[in-house]
């Protein structure tokens, strides 16, 4: 520092600087670094402490970016833990939690959540009824997952999507089976009931699986412009055929009273005829001419009728006279 005042002086007064001078000069204008030989063994041992917390703390971002997880599974969910391995094989199950819950730090372990709470899943369906009229309806399906049962839904029934691959199709399937066997408008007053039959069906084909019927139902039927057009055809139609049917039955009960009455005639002639036989015919004559003969017009009991005999001259009686006594 001295040589440098001393050079500053010197050029100062117009002397140039001695090479040493210049060598000096150049040294200290130099920045000056950490001298390992004059530090103490005590602050080298301090830098060598940070230089290890360094390189461990980015070693653990390494560690931690390449393979650490912290697998969580949030409530309502069951979670399927499985291990991958960094660089060969594959990866293997490791075990299940429920939800809410977290193990912690850990080294390539992976979670499959899966919701087990009930769902309801709502399908739209177009069938044609049994009076084939085509019908449109909501069918809803209350469906949750059995618990304790993640493993087997993941490794068996496709995971988070065991509704789409194992219950839409069969779902669909029996609701258009059971519902297209009635009218079209009787959908809608039987709607209980088809639920009712669904809901055992599907309870009967998923028995001993992780998947559980809660409740079906049906609403929002609705039926096109055109089907009610049809029906209001058939309500007509219906209508003319009772109303013919009425006359049919008014006229066959008609024809069986004129039957019924013909045979009463018939039968009373029948009688009528059988029961007159030439000697009651002659005795009905007889008791007619009697009668006539015993007429008075007087007070004196004198008979003023005039009697009139007729005599058969036929065995079958034809000479006498019919008598008709009346009805």
């Amino acid at each position: 520092m001295a040589a440098a005042r001393r050079g500053e002086a010197d050029s100062r007064k117009g002397r140039a600087p001695s090479p040493v001078e210049s060598t000096v000069r150049r040294r200290e204008s130099r920045p000056r670094w950490i001298d390992w030989r004059t530090m103490s063994k005590k602050r080298l041992a301090w830098l060598a402490l940070g230089g290890l917390c360094l390189v461990v703390s980015l070693g653990g971002v390494i560690v931690d970016a390449v393979g650490g997880t912290n697998p969580y599974t949030p409530p309502g969910h069951e979670g399927y833990l499985s291990h991958q391995p960094l660089l060969l094989g594959q990866r293997e199950y490791v075990g299940t939690q429920v939800g809410p819950t977290s193990p912690g730090w850990e080294w390539r372990a992976f979670v499959t959540n899966i919701d087990m709470r009930p769902t309801t899943y709502a399908e739209s369906m177009e069938i044609f009824s049994a009076d084939n009229l085509e019908v449109t309806f909501e069918a809803n399906a209350r469906v949750q997952l059995r618990d304790g049962s993640v493993r087997e839904v993941v490794e068996r029934y496709s995971g988070d999507s065991w509704y789409e691959n194992n219950v839409r199709r069969p779902y669909r399937t029996a609701v258009r089976e059971i519902v297209r066997q009635n009218d079209a408008f009787a959908i809608k007053d039987r709607s209980e009931e088809l639920a009712a039959a669904i809901l055992a069906r599907l309870r009967a084909e998923y028995e001993g699986t992780p998947i559980e019927f809660l409740d079906v139902s049906i609403g929002n039927i609705e039926y096109p412009e055109s089907v009610e057009r049809q029906v209001v055809a058939n309500l007509a139609a219906e209508q003319r055929r009772q109303r013919m049917e009425v006359e049919r039955q008014i006229a066959e009960a008609r024809a069986r009273i004129r039957e019924t009455r013909a045979g009463g005639e018939a039968r009373a002639q029948q009688i009528e005829q059988a029961t007159l036989t030439p000697l009651y015919v002659q005795h009905e004559a007889a008791e007619l001419y009697q009668a006539l003969a015993d007429d008075t017009d007087d007070d004196d009991g004198v008979a003023q009728a005039r009697v009139i005999v007729v005599v058969p001259t036929r065995p079958d009686a034809a000479g006498v006279p019919r008598i008709d006594m009346g009805r």
